[in-house]
């Protein structure tokens, strides 16, 4: 199976000079009740950052998680993947 997703520009109003994006946290929807966490999670972490929770192992979004782990790595991004029960 191709894979026919890919990585393209930011949007316009994203690439100006002066905006810096820091970390961001990739979520699946049935976790945004405990957002706090995961927003506290990625805030700890070094600038530049992706955090990925990761769904549960039945999921079958879980291989798409880690495959957009992978690519992001490729990308030369710093990642740090988490199991749902792994937040401290």
């Amino acid at each position: 199976m191709k894979n026919h997703y890919r990585f393209t520009n930011r949007p316009k109003a994203l690439r100006r000079p002066d905006i810096q994006l820091n970390n961001f946290s990739l979520v699946s929807a049935n976790l945004l009740g405990n957002m706090s966490a995961y927003q506290a999670l990625t805030d700890r972490q070094p600038k530049g950052t992706a955090v990925l929770v990761l769904p549960s192992p039945t999921s079958p979004l879980r291989r798409v998680y880690v495959s957009i782990a992978h690519t992001l790595r490729l990308n030369g991004m710093k990642v740090k993947v988490y199991a749902i029960g792994d937040i401290p």
